[in-house]
């Protein structure tokens, strides 16, 4: 899948009204990823918790807006496409880096 198939389904999902799985998007490699990074990024407040259940899109999309440098607080604009680019390309390199290291 293309990347910008990927950041218009992730853009769909920011708002969390659908339970679409992460598995549409994410292999199971990236979405372990995706929880791996998920406390590194997440705030010590409940604001600032990613609210999202587990395996949904809806919570990908939370890490890679985080990623792309979204402040995560409801009452902040909720991140766009170019938020989405930069997080995914941002995440993609971590995954690429992770396969090489476990080679």
């Amino acid at each position: 899948m293309d990347s910008a198939t990927k950041i218009l389904q992730l853009r769909q999902a920011r708002d969390g009204k659908s339970d679409v799985p992460a598995q549409r998007v994410f292999n199971e490699k990236e979405q372990e990823g995706l929880e791996k990074i998920l406390p590194q990024i997440e705030g010590k407040t409940e604001k600032l918790k990613n609210p999202h259940p587990k395996g949904t899109l809806s919570r990908a999309a939370w890490v890679i807006a985080r990623l792309g440098g979204w402040k995560g607080y409801a009452s902040s604009r909720p991140p766009g496409m170019k938020t989405f680019k930069r997080g995914l390309d941002k995440f993609n390199a971590m995954v690429w880096a992770w396969t090489i290291d476990s080679g």
